[in-house]
């Protein structure tokens, strides 16, 4: 399926679409914003040379690869960039992971429920996928309560390594119920 197949995507007050180039000096932002850094990790992301880097392997590779990747997050009427919002999959993990990230200065808006809120419409809608899991740091509450608005709730911690740290695992159907 093409990574345009439903996209972009319009909510109330967001556009999502695909990220491009001209978003790299947006990702070196986001990446290294200290709610960024504080719940999801340090991506390396100083350059807009590791900017592209991101974009080339969260975005497009997973575009092509999968039909879905992150995505980058405008308000509608303004156009200013506020965040990334997608679907990853990662080899440890059965199903995508739907991941989200904004701005401080975006967040207790709502725009990141609405934002996977829309995602979740698309890869129900536009994939026909018929489950999705999420990840998050333990005690990443906001984080926690994005998803269980959204139907994703808690179903145990996991590690994405053998190495790596326990973090908090979420499950959410996308098969409508009667």
């Amino acid at each position: 399926m093409s990574a345009s197949a439903g996209l972009p995507l319009t909510t109330e007050r967001l556009f999502i679409r695909p990220m491009q180039t001209d978003d790299a000096a947006f990702i070196v932002d986001l990446l290294n914003d200290p709610s960024f850094l504080a719940n999801i990790g340090d991506k390396g992301v100083r350059t807009l040379e590791d900017a592209l880097g991101y974009i080339q392997t969260a975005g497009w590779d997973n575009y092509e690869r999968f039909g879905y990747g992150m995505y980058t997050v405008e308000l509608s009427d303004s156009g200013v960039r506020i965040g990334i919002c997608g679907l990853l999959k990662r080899e440890s993990l059965d199903d995508p992971d739907v991941g989200f990230a904004l701005l401080e200065a975006h967040h207790g808006n709502g725009y990141a429920t609405e934002s996977a809120q829309g995602m979740l419409r698309h890869a129900r809608e536009g994939l026909g996928l018929t489950k999705v899991c999420a990840i998050t740091s333990l005690g990443n509450e906001p984080s926690a309560n994005v998803l269980a608005k959204i139907g994703v709730l808690p179903a145990g911690t996991v590690r994405l390594t053998d190495d790596g740290p326990e973090i908090a695992y979420f499950e959410g159907s996308l098969v409508e119920q009667d």
